[in-house]
């Protein structure tokens, strides 16, 4: 699988290189999200290269138990595993995209299609920028032959640091049509709850 991983980077290097300006764009603003959304083709290169970097974090939870519950530890064959890693990240996605499809289009003062796209694909682009991270970061610890702890710590250090941005860019979005507590339960309901469901998941299974 890592193998395959890494041939497939080579395929998509191009496209990521394109990526990158509209994921700076991002990081530093919410407008960025607006904007990858406007370009049909960015959007759909965008969407291509998160789906293919998904198999990479799928290996690398396996390989590093990111995410390990119990229910996964009990099968020894290593292709069963990863298929069912592959299944709990599918499900918070099917979760989170029924919770988007829902609450996005509640109340009389719903957001424009534009904004709704770049809520709902939002997440995707900071998932983008994290593995553009990881990536390297996880090369370099295993040159120095660095503990799967301190690699664990820093992929989760790592992932919640996006994920803060993530939100708080999404957050700016939703404020610019909704007051600051609406916002605040809107957050909850379209990212906590599918990600403390998949947390849930790990703690009680």
């Amino acid at each position: 699988m890592l193998i395959v991983c890494a041939l497939i980077l080579l395929f998509i290097l191009p496209e990521i290189y394109k990526l990158l300006p509209a994921m700076g764009g991002c990081l530093t603003r919410s407008r960025g999200n607006l904007e990858i959304e406007h370009s049909v083709s960015t959007a759909r290169t965008r969407n291509n290269v998160a789906r293919t970097l998904a198999l990479f974090f799928v290996v690398i939870a396996d390989r590093y138990r990111i995410y390990s519950p119990d229910f996964l530890a009990d099968w020894s064959d290593p292709w069963i595993r990863l298929a069912e890693l592959a299944g709990a990240l599918a499900a918070f996605l099917l979760l989170r995209r029924i919770l988007h499809s829902v609450l996005l289009n509640l109340g009389q003062h719903r957001l424009n299609s534009e904004a709704q796209n770049a809520v709902r694909h939002g997440l995707y682009n900071y998932f983008i920028c994290f593995m553009l991270t990881a990536l390297p970061s996880l090369c370099l610890l295993c040159i120095f032959n660095a503990d799967d702890r301190i690699i664990r710590i820093a992929i989760w250090s790592e992932l919640v640091i996006y994920l803060f941005v993530a939100f708080l860019r999404e957050g700016q979005i939703l404020r610019s049509n909704y007051g600051g507590f609406l916002t605040f339960l809107y957050l909850c309901g379209l990212e906590i709850i599918p990600l403390g469901a998949l947390v849930a998941c790990g703690l009680v299974f």
